[in-house]
């Protein structure tokens, strides 16, 4: 009921319609260029997360957050301690760090959030995507 009252409104726009749709396949966002929730498939979403989370060697993170002594000490979904040598990933949203491959196999099972404090592992404005209310316009891209 609440999905077609947004539409009506012009406040959310339907997934493109094929005989393969999953509605578990999509994910639904809050574009920043307009007032209305996208689908966005989860594939692309989860790609724009890899594109979009910077890859650093782990000692070069200690050497950005000297001082703080909040810093982590190891991957909190694999359990493992972080050596210095390694890639880890440390998110924009909530400044949270894990190991490069921990996080990508997160992402790749389609979570776009952070695995402790579940912020979205997306910048909240998405002007790579382009806005539309008009039902006829082709499908979003990325």
């Amino acid at each position: 009921m609440v999905i077609v009252a947004l539409t009506r409104l012009g406040l959310y726009k339907p997934p493109p319609e094929d005989d393969g749709y999953n509605p578990n396949s999509y994910i639904l966002l809050l574009d920043g260029t307009c007032p209305s929730l996208v689908t966005v498939p989860i594939e692309v979403a989860t790609a724009a997360v890899k594109l979009k989370v910077p890859i650093l060697l782990y000692r070069d993170y200690l050497l950005l957050r000297r001082g703080n002594d909040e810093w982590m000490k190891g991957c909190s979904i694999c359990l493992e301690p972080m050596e210095l040598e390694e890639e880890v990933r440390e998110l924009i949203t909530c400044n949270h760090v894990f190991h490069r491959g921990c996080l990508d196999t997160w992402v790749n099972y389609g979570h776009v959030t952070c695995p402790l404090c579940r912020s979205m592992l997306l910048p909240p404005k998405l002007s790579s995507f382009r806005c539309s209310l008009n039902p006829a316009d082709p499908p979003i891209h990325f």
